[in-house]
């Protein structure tokens, strides 16, 4: 029988996963003094009280029995689904490169009984015992101990699994992982890839038998007294289908490949090419280096490779790995096919911008990679300073260049040839005049979040793209700060945040900032949520003693439920009473405002703004914000929906948080999807205040659209309906609307017998943002905007509501 490269005692487990170990592995605990030796990467979430296991090749994070430990958000959902003694990060050393989440040893998730270190790595093995005891564990007592030598490239877990009690168990021993796309088993080992590929980062792993560990993954039941031990090795690699080498070679006849990609006449490399390796019926990616090396382990056998990447003909080679020799392969490939882009703003300076590459005349659209990037997500390409070069194959191509909608944009049909670099020149113009606002997403998110994976980086580079001035960092059940971020990309003059937080659970959500960060604790000093949406606001309001000073909001809300009916049984309760007595707004935006309707035209959901409506109606007076919500760059990014809010600055290096949060509170608020829409009386009062005036009010209406956006519709709201002879379009009011960038500006009279709300709608009953946004969802939205209400008081006896119903039931769960 074979010796195989891998041996197990009732000690240790040595792998042999590199020709030679050079040093001692190394576990220890972090504490408040040795931060600075926890990994970094995407995904990194080592706090105070994890344990770190290196070697000469990796870095292991084990997260500690700490109170509530979880990886981010909704790695699991649910305060049981706490995962303390799990693997949150594994690197390679020194690459600051973590991509996975979590990786739980028979899908560990719990409470555990103790997490320590049982070996510090001066005998040549580091490992971290995870425990769980019979007696807190219905009898099964189990033992996940992670051991690492040098010369590892990867964790080995072994599992012990004991019954304690008088009946038999059923132990799934099957691990489980977060955080990874593309898993594919292949065998006996199981592969995954980083959300973006292009971080070169992948993982996998096998189970094998050796000295009574069992060789198997599948259920096995466990008779009273019976023990089973099961091996696991989780390995880190440059891509899959390296880290598919490592592991697979365990105890298993195998050889070295070694691969070259090079373009025709020794050009540059194609950096962003993908070598297919053919395993078993299935594909397995291969990433080379920015040389166009790659190097893998693989079993004995015959392979076929492609190498494949935009622009250019794929290559196909067929290898053969010999026992313990290596093999090498060299791809020649043609030169690729690309568009140079260089986008300038006004001043002949590099702008954020977002390109869209359409296929036309028979040419495919391309899908350049993840909607959760920024640089190639589908058909578009987010730009921090608008110079970059992307491979597409030969064709026909419409390219569509933005920068949010206050600037022009550029189009131009370009012809790719092959092996040619096709270049497109633009300069974008600040067109629409928004001098005294500043537009702003107070809600997206990135990879802290747990229920995304689009890169922090990306985020901020898809906010500056569509230009986005203030965005408060608001991730999921964790205090953050995108400031290091944006500094690092050079973004600083283009976007501004504050540190904040959506606090998450199954009920009411809430955003909140600025707030304070207490670094390297279980979610950065974040509270609790609690199902009581009136405690959560009051807990992030005064958390560390802010006060009235911070914002907080209610997000997407089921506003029948959460302000009438919060049991939802059609019967009014109050639902959680007087809540908006205690948040500073409400994402009670949407498209349908001139619905009167409590569904929406399309669908069985509630129309939130119509609801919205009701309430000021009733008096209730809570201001409406729109957001983006973005959990992605293309198909959920930012851009779609924004609000304005006043600013004494209009550079975003200079916004003064406060004044945005005072003019927010004060309802000084415009929500739009593209058209810049102003209203104030002739008075100078604004959206949130209140004006007195007998007879009637004049209304200053002045809308702004850019070079693909427009509007055909304005409509002034009285009382949340549409006022007698106060609905304008293009079609039968010609002579009110403009062709260029202002679109409208009037004067408009509106009579008043009683107190009133007004709110201005300018819209579109034909045009759609797809110019903007090509195929994404936020295309099919139509142009429009609208103010929070401004109060009229009739009577000079204090504003009163009307208390209209709007023709339905009040505020009554659907």
């Amino acid at each position: 029988m074979r010796q195989p490269k891998f041996w197990v005692t009732s000690v240790m487990i040595c792998l042999a996963w590199a020709v030679t170990a050079s040093a001692d592995p190394e576990a220890f605990e972090i504490g408040p003094r040795n931060t600075d030796q926890l990994p970094g990467g995407k995904e990194a979430d080592g706090i105070i009280g994890d344990f770190v296991l290196r070697n000469d090749r990796v870095e292991v994070v084990i997260s500690g029995d700490l109170p509530l430990r979880r990886a981010n958000m909704s790695t699991f959902y649910g305060a049981a689904n706490i995962t303390p003694g799990c693997l949150y990060d594994l690197t390679l050393r020194g690459a600051n490169n973590d991509q996975i989440t979590y990786f739980g040893p028979a899908a560990l998730r719990g409470e555990v009984s103790h997490v320590r270190i049982t070996s510090d790595g001066f005998d040549g093995m580091a490992a971290v015992e995870t425990h769980l005891s019979a007696a807190a564990h219905h009898g099964l007592e189990t033992t996940h101990e992670y051991m690492l030598q040098d010369g590892w490239q990867g964790v080995v877990v072994a599992s012990t699994f004991s019954n304690r009690g008088d009946k038999p168990i059923e132990v799934k021993p099957k691990p489980d992982w977060k955080g990874l796309v593309h898993v594919t088993t292949v065998g006996d080992v199981t592969t995954a890839d980083a959300q973006n590929p292009f971080h070169r980062q992948a993982y996998a792993y096998r189970s094998f038998a050796y000295q009574g560990a069992v060789g198997s993954l599948d259920p096995f039941m466990l008779g009273p007294g019976e023990s089973r031990k099961v091996v696991v090795a989780l390995a880190v690699g440059r891509s899959p289908a390296e880290a598919y080498g490592v592991v697979a070679q365990i105890a298993e006849p195998s050889g070295t490949l070694r691969g070259r990609l090079i373009e025709k006449g020794d050009g540059p490399v194609p950096v962003r090419a993908v070598v297919d390796v053919l395993i078993d019926g299935k594909k397995i990616a291969a990433y080379p280096n920015d040389e166009g090396d790659f190097t893998l382990a693989l079993r004995v056998g015959t392979y076929t490779l492609t190498a494949r990447d935009h622009g250019r003909p794929s290559v196909t080679r067929s290898v053969t790995i010999r026992e313990d020799e290596e093999t090498d392969v060299r791809f020649v490939m043609n030169r690729a096919s690309a568009v140079r882009i260089k986008v300038v703003g006004a001043d002949g300076g590099p702008i954020p911008c977002k390109v869209q590459f359409n296929g036309v005349d028979g040419t495919k659209t391309p899908n350049l990679g993840p909607g959760i990037r920024a640089d190639g997500c589908d058909h578009q390409y987010h730009s921090a300073n608008g110079s970059f070069t992307q491979h597409l194959d030969p064709g026909t191509y419409e390219v569509i260049i933005t920068h949010g909608i206050e600037f022009d944009h550029h189009e131009e049909r370009i012809e790719v040839r092959p092996g040619r670099t096709t270049t497109v020149d633009a300069r974008l113009r600040r067109i629409v005049d928004t001098r005294g606002w500043v537009s702003t997403d107070f809600h997206n998110h990135s990879t802290p979040s747990g229920d995304n994976y689009c890169g922090t980086d990306d985020r901020i580079i898809n906010l500056a793209a569509e230009h986005i001035e203030f965005a408060p960092t608001t991730e999921h059940n964790r205090m953050y700060d995108w400031k290091p971020h944006i500094d690092k990309l050079g973004l600083g003059k283009e976007i501004s945040t504050v540190i904040g937080i959506e606090l998450t659970g199954s009920g009411p959500h809430l955003n909140s900032f600025p707030q304070v960060i207490t670094p390297f604790r279980q979610d950065n000093g974040a509270p609790i949520w609690n199902p009581d949406a009136r405690i959560s606001a009051l807990t992030l309001r005064f958390l560390k003693g802010a006060g009235p000073s911070r914002w907080v909001h209610l997000n997407h809300p089921d506003v029948a439920r959460f302000f009438a009916d919060r049991d939802g049984d059609g019967k009014t309760d109050g639902g959680f009473t007087n809540l908006e007595d205690y948040i500073d707004a409400a994402e009670t935006w949407s498209a349908e405002i001139l619905n009167l309707s409590p569904k929406y035209a399309s669908g069985n959901r509630e129309n939130r703004t119509f609801a919205w409506l009701q309430m000021l109606n009733q008096g209730r007076r809570m201001w409406c914000i729109a957001v983006s919500d973005a959990h992605a760059v293309f198909g959920n990014g930012v851009g779609g929906w924004r609000t304005y809010v006043p600013s004494s600055v209009d550079e975003p290096a200079r916004i003064d948080p406060k004044e945005i949060i005072r003019n927010a509170k004060a309802g000084k608020l415009v929500v739009t999807t593209g058209p810049f829409l102003e209203v104030q009386t002739d008075d100078g009062t604004m959206p949130g205040g209140t004006t007195i005036a007998a007879g009637h009010v004049d209304l200053r209406v002045r809308v702004q659209c850019n070079t693909w956006i427009g509007i055909d519709k304005v409509v002034v709201l009285v009382n949340a309906r549409p006022g007698p002879g106060l609905t304008f379009t293009r079609a039968a009011n010609p002579e009110m609307f403009g062709d260029g960038v202002v679109q409208f500006d009037r004067t408009i009279r509106v009579p008043l017998s009683e107190d009133a709300h007004l709110i201005v709608v300018a819209t579109s009953d034909t045009r759609t943002l797809e110019t903007g946004y090509g195929r994404s969802p936020q295309s099919k939205l139509r142009p429009i905007a609208y103010n929070n209400p401004i109060f009229v008081d009739v009577d000079h006896n204090g504003w009163q509501p009307n208390g209209d119903t709007l023709g339905h039931p009040l505020l009554r769960a659907q």
